[in-house]
């Protein structure tokens, strides 16, 4: 759906919507979990919470989601479509986004809690519609930090009173203890590669000009990357975005690389916090994943080879992004292969630097983002 047709049904049929949505009786046992690409990320991460605890025993749970759905559905846990899901909205007490939303005003009595699934570093997304109104669509959205506050009240059209300040549910995994699939367990350091997407098919959107599905390197120079890392017994886990165009990603075969499509690795059922928690260090590029991975205390680097064009195309929300990019920048191969030595040999550089940006960051750094987020949307046990 273009965004035309997007901004006309928001003026019209849900402005029409909205105003309905007082008149209908809220649940208090009903909480809707609404993804509009899979049932992935943060409120993946509080589903699962409440299952593990028992909340289903209270709450009954609708999930409105059409991919990547839990293979057995316990007690008191339904699926729905996403346009049944706007049904269930209306008289769901409490619902939270992390992917899109219903373009719904919250009722008076109604929780309507927005995780997003990023802490902002990236500039305002160019390809979203213009049909914004004064009024919020979320009773509460999350800030990480009181560093982002002004920052999400401009990017999301909400006030002050409607943010609150809590960490990202899907890191409290990164607290716990896991273990790698066999497939990665027999290096001596494996480093985690989550490029951002530069041109997507599925929004046709180019944030810069393209020439491989990763920076730096293209496809032809991966058997030289291979022979580094071999050299080092390191493995390198490329994990691609989801929303990242195919069109260049050839098939590999190496001993010490695993590129993967985003659905080749939700086809292997991995977890990808749990994996990164057992990482030695991370490469990503304007990702705002690096926020997270800041909680590990370990390496970052960052593939900013086209950095002056992407700040001239997208941009970012943060005066100086080169600061809070704590880590080693790479924009040749040398660069990189130069950080592949440095976590080879324990060498972290940037540690004072990227824990002053992780204490601006977040306030909480405690693993308990997912009760957090509950509380926060009246859901309590």
């Amino acid at each position: 759906m273009n965004n035309k047709v997007k901004d006309i049904l928001v003026n019209t049929v849900f402005r029409v919507g909205s105003g309905l949505n007082r008149f209908f009786a809220k649940k208090d046992n009903v909480v809707l979990l609404y993804s509009n690409v899979g049932f992935r990320d943060n409120v993946r991460s509080i589903y699962d919470y409440m299952i593990r605890n028992g909340y289903n025993a209270k709450y009954h749970i609708i999930i409105s989601a059409t991919r990547f759905l839990p293979d057995n559905l316990p007690d008191n846990v339904e699926v729905v479509s996403n346009v049944r899901g706007i049904l269930k909205y209306y008289t769901a007490k409490h619902v939270f986004y992390c992917q899109g939303k219903i373009p719904l005003y919250p009722a008076q009595n109604q929780y309507v809690v927005q995780m997003w699934h990023g802490t902002p570093f990236k500039g305002n997304d160019k390809r979203q519609g213009k049909a914004t109104t004064n009024k919020p669509y979320y009773s509460h959205i999350f800030s990480s930090s009181p560093y982002f506050e002004q920052i999400i009240m401009d990017n999301f059209y909400v006030n002050r009173e409607n943010v609150a300040i809590c960490g990202q549910p899907r890191t409290d995994v990164l607290f716990e203890e896991n273990l790698l699939p066999d497939e990665l367990s027999h290096f001596d350091k494996l480093i985690l590669w989550l490029p951002t997407w530069r041109k997507s098919a599925i929004v046709g959107q180019e944030d810069v000009k393209q020439t491989s599905v990763v920076p730096i390197f293209k496809m032809e120079d991966l058997n030289e990357l291979e022979k580094r890392l071999s050299e080092r017994n390191i493995g390198l886990l490329i994990k691609l975005h989801y929303m990242q165009d195919l069109d260049l990603l050839k098939d590999t075969h190496f001993a010490h690389i695993l590129l993967l499509s985003d659905i080749d690795f939700q086809n292997r059922g991995w977890d990808l916090y749990r994996i990164m928690s057992q990482t030695s260090a991370l490469v990503t590029d304007y990702s705002s994943v690096f926020y997270d991975y800041m909680l590990l205390d370990r390496p970052i680097a960052y593939a900013i080879d086209d950095f002056d064009e992407y700040m001239s195309r997208r941009g970012f929300v943060v005066d100086d992004p080169e600061y809070f990019m704590a880590g080693e920048k790479i924009k040749k191969k040398d660069d990189f292969y130069r950080f592949i030595g440095h976590v080879a040999e324990g060498k972290d550089p940037y540690k004072a630097q990227r824990n002053e940006v992780n204490r601006i960051t977040h306030t909480y750094i405690d693993g308990n983002n997912c009760k957090r987020a509950l509380e926060i949307g009246g859901v309590c046990l």
